[in-house]
């Protein structure tokens, strides 16, 4: 079992066939775009227990983390 990174949560993302596990920042969870997000995957899969899972294009969920950190979280950093 992989040993969690304190004040992050592993979420699974892609569309495709290509999943990636991003590592983001508690505090993301909440910014905007990524509740929408989240609430996308909802209608897909319905609520289930274990990872969180975000169908979108992993580089560009790269992309919008990094934006929104730039103007949502203090001391982000994209791992």
């Amino acid at each position: 079992m992989e040993e969690g990174r304190k004040g992050y949560v592993p979420v699974l993302v892609g569309k495709g066939g290509y999943i990636e596990k991003i590592w983001i920042p508690i505090k993301a969870i909440r910014h905007p775009t990524i509740v929408e997000l989240l609430d996308q995957s909802v209608d897909e899969f319905g609520y289930q227990q274990g990872v969180l899972r975000i169908i979108y294009d992993a580089n560009n969920f790269k992309a919008v983390i990094d934006n929104a950190s730039k103007k949502y979280l203090a001391n982000y950093k994209c791992i």
